[in-house]
């Protein structure tokens, strides 16, 4: 890591257990990060992130700018979180549906006894 990238305005604050500062590449541009991180957590998001920029601008053409398809990339990639989020709630409310018929169920059998 330079020094240079330590000041450098496009530098993310992300909180994360320990005091670090390393660089990651997404589609072809380095981007500095310190802060607390975890270094191999910011690597698997910057490849991700990197994978699904590569997506979207092989399926757009060559002339469209950057910004478009970073755009698109967060758009996927927030419909992604949206959907993730609807699965957990969903499973959510099955499991203390669940919770709630085995409870009254050991009530139930408990005032029999």
């Amino acid at each position: 890591m330079t020094s240079d990238s330590k000041n450098d305005d496009r530098t993310q604050e992300i909180n994360f257990p320990r005091e670090e500062s390393l660089t990651v590449e997404i589609y072809g541009s380095k981007f500095p990060v310190k802060g607390k991180i975890d270094p191999d957590f910011i690597n698997r998001i910057a490849d991700y992130v990197n994978e699904k920029m590569m997506e979207v601008g092989a399926n757009m053409p060559s002339t469209v700018a950057l910004d478009k398809i970073a755009i698109m990339t967060a758009l996927n990639i927030a419909g992604e979180l949206f959907q993730m989020r609807e699965k957990y709630h969903s499973a959510e409310g099955i499991i203390r549906d669940h919770s709630d018929n085995l409870i009254k169920m050991i009530d139930d059998s408990m005032k029999q006894t």
